[in-house]
């Protein structure tokens, strides 16, 4: 029999409306799967990435314990009910979670757990969420101010200022190892390292007001000039004693840059090295240079890993023999920069006199580890020394002639 037309046209528009109907409901599911499936592969990932390149790793069960009593305490009390215990896994305590606050998807419960759980299990350890991350990216394709100032965030959630040396927040007046207690305004307790560093960024030519704690104890406010034009990392001049190096940090590049520029000072009597200020930054370049005093074949240090203890050993023949060299440290001078110091001091006995102040006592350095979903995990990857394993983790080292 057939069908009025009319008939027919209720009959299409009904099937076509529970279509429509059912589409969210299906886009929904969807979106609720896949953002299930990206929670498990974060936490898979960051498994496997920080068991393989963590210096001192929990072990599985004691990680992911942690890893729940955090998500646990960042989440408020309408979770009071749940314990570490009530499930046994955190993407099971997340599913938990979910059931009764869909609000806030898996990956972002598992991402919320990293941020606080990495400073708790690894003192220079961190993750950056993949929002936090993307919109980093975007600000500094978009500007290109900077105030050329680290931040690192202690186990009890403190994070302490280390200026580039020169730079606009080392003129503004912000000493090394400063706490951060607020930008513009705006206080810092609670938010990531990438949030803050976030802050940092804007036009060349702009103001940014900053709070700290300086080390001695007095509390201070300082307005700091953004600029598009970065200190040099490494600098090589004509001294009245010889040749002056000044080196702030340890960037890409920065041994290839030295060689280059001592090659217009060819068989230097003295070599001032101006390490004061220098906080650190590759390992790779501090050794590269290292080599530029040492024949080949010379062990360059030590350095500890979770596989065992590597030490590497220098692949080029001398390029740079002074008869003397002075350097120049204060406490500032940190990690990569001291490994150099000791090095030298210990590979060339005689050669090197060191002047200044106590320096900073890191000897750990770290590796930025992409995870999946976009987000950046940091954990500590190894211990350095010297070749005779010399180590001033926490005791830094002592100048021959201080306040020189």
């Amino acid at each position: 029999m057939m069908r009025p037309v009319g008939a027919c046209l209720r009959l299409l528009l009904g099937i076509a409306t529970h279509a429509l109907l059912a589409l969210p409901v299906a886009t929904a599911q969807e979106a609720a799967e896949n953002d299930r499936e990206a929670a498990e592969r974060l936490w898979a990932n960051f498994l496997t990435s920080y068991r393989g390149k963590s210096l001192d790793p929990l072990d599985p069960d004691s990680l992911d314990l942690k890893a729940r009593e955090v998500l646990l305490a960042t989440s408020g009390p309408r979770f009071s009910s749940l314990k570490p215990d009530s499930a046994e896994s955190l993407p099971e305590l997340a599913d938990a979670m979910l059931a009764r606050d869909p609000s806030i998807g898996k990956f972002a419960r598992i991402e919320q757990t990293l941020e606080a759980l990495l400073p708790k299990i690894d003192i220079y350890g961190s993750y950056n969420p993949a929002a936090d991350v993307v919109q980093m990216r975007e600000a500094l394709r978009q500007n290109s101010g900077i105030i050329q100032m680290t931040l690192e965030q202690q186990p009890d959630g403190r994070v302490l200022c280390f200026p580039t040396d020169g730079g606009p927040a080392d003129k503004a007046g912000v000493n090394s190892g400063a706490l951060l207690m607020s930008v513009d305004d705006r206080p810092s307790t609670g938010k990531s390292l990438l949030a803050l560093r976030l802050a940092f960024v804007g036009p060349p030519n702009t103001g940014m007001k900053v709070k700290v704690r300086q080390p001695q104890g007095k509390i201070e406010e300082f307005t700091i000039q953004r600029t598009d034009k970065r200190v040099p990392d490494v600098a090589v001049t004509k001294s009245l004693v010889g040749v002056a190096v000044r080196i702030r940090s340890f960037s890409q590049g920065s041994a290839a840059d030295l060689k280059q520029q001592l090659k217009a000072y060819p068989k230097p009597t003295n070599i001032t090295l101006d390490l004061r200020g220098n906080t650190g930054g590759l390992r790779e370049e501090a050794l590269k240079i290292a080599s530029l005093f040492f024949p080949e074949g010379t062990t360059l240090g030590k350095f500890t890993t979770l596989g065992g203890v590597q030490a590497p050993k220098d692949g080029n023949p001398v390029f740079v023999d002074p008869e003397s060299i002075r350097i120049l440290q204060d406490g500032r001078t940190a990690s990569a920069a001291e490994y150099l110091i000791a090095t030298l001091k210990e590979g060339l006995p005689g050669k090197v006199t060191t002047f200044g102040s106590r320096s900073y006592g890191k000897s750990h350095t770290v590796r930025q580890i992409p995870l999946q979903g976009g987000g950046e995990l940091t954990v500590t990857e190894s211990l350095m020394s010297t070749p005779q394993g010399r180590s001033w983790d926490k005791t830094g080292l002592a100048p021959d002639q201080p306040g020189k």
